[in-house]
């Protein structure tokens, strides 16, 4: 169901843009409950392809990451053939900035029509002329869930998805939105939707006292429809005007669910469905008048 139009509208006034930005825009080039998600959004324990570092200033101590020791030819050919599809997309469409996901395990793409188990903000950099993924990452070696924001290459983004499938989904907000969330980056704005550390794969939509990566989006997106980067402001906005993700479970599933390592027990209802934000409420908000993926299907 489309979000509410009112609540999201974002107003429609001339927004003054940055020397940097103006210039980067004339000059752009030619949830679901699953057993694997966690992994799929982890914080990377072994390999980086090109260039992966956490951009908080203070970071919970990550794993090491270090040089490759055994590469997955076929899920890096898989990675190559995902990051030019995303950066042929995002210049023909002239975008700074668009959601990006990559796939999931099975069990997610039993719960979430889209298939995608992450997803991160693909964001234009100028000095490699390409993107570059914002992502929230979970860290589970702690007693609990902790996340933290890591700019990624795609590359390395696609090289960490589950499985060898060549999918992903590219949702592309409306220009005026792209370019507040690209101010956001320059002047740091963005930061002020790190609200926690805490991390909940089944964190509901409306709270302040976990994240997961798509819920991290959302507030990103409609902080920049609604031109303010207050979280409770942002919040309310979500609480009024968008529709998560319903999950039904029975009791059995219900208890493994509180046991995953990411997941907050304390925030998963005792009856009752859980509502959390996944990419697939994302993709049917409304809030991204360009959907695509990459096999060319639609929801």
């Amino acid at each position: 169901m489309p979000v509410s139009a009112s609540l999201f509208k974002g107003r429609l006034r001339a927004f003054a843009l940055p020397l940097l930005l103006l210039s980067l825009t004339l000059s752009l080039p030619g949830g679901a409950f699953a057993n694997d998600a966690a992994s799929e959004a982890a914080v990377p324990a072994n390999a980086t392809l090109q260039t992966q570092e956490t951009i908080e200033e203070n970071p919970a101590q990550p794993p090491a990451i270090e040089t490759q020791n055994k590469i997955d030819a076929q899920k890096l050919q898989v990675a190559k053939e995902l990051t030019d599809w995303l950066n042929r997309t995002l210049q023909e469409k002239q975008a700074l900035v668009a959601i990006v996901g990559r796939n999931g395990s099975v069990q997610t793409r039993k719960q979430d029509e889209t298939g995608m188990g992450h997803g991160g903000l693909a964001v234009y950099d100028p000095r490699a002329q390409s993107w570059l993924v914002y992502n929230l990452l979970n860290d589970v070696r702690g007693k609990a869930p902790q996340g933290s924001i890591w700019r990624t290459a795609p590359l390395d983004f696609f090289y960490g998805q589950t499985g060898y499938d060549k999918e992903a989904l590219i949702l592309i907000p409306d220009k005026i939105t792209q370019q507040r969330l690209y101010e956001s980056i320059l002047n740091g704005n963005y930061k002020k939707l790190f609200i926690t550390r805490n991390y909940n794969l089944l964190s509901p939509p409306d709270t302040a006292r976990s994240l997961n990566c798509n819920k991290w989006l959302l507030l990103n997106v409609v902080a920049a429809r609604l031109d303010n980067y207050d979280p409770q402001a942002v919040l309310s906005a979500i609480r009024n005007g968008f529709e998560p993700d319903t999950i039904h479970l029975n009791s059995i599933e219900r208890q493994f669910a509180k046991g995953k390592p990411t997941v907050m027990a304390s925030e998963i209802p005792t009856f009752g469905p859980i509502q959390t934000i996944t990419m697939e409420s994302l993709y049917r908000s409304g809030l991204f008048p360009e959907k695509r993926f990459y096999s060319g299907k639609s929801l």
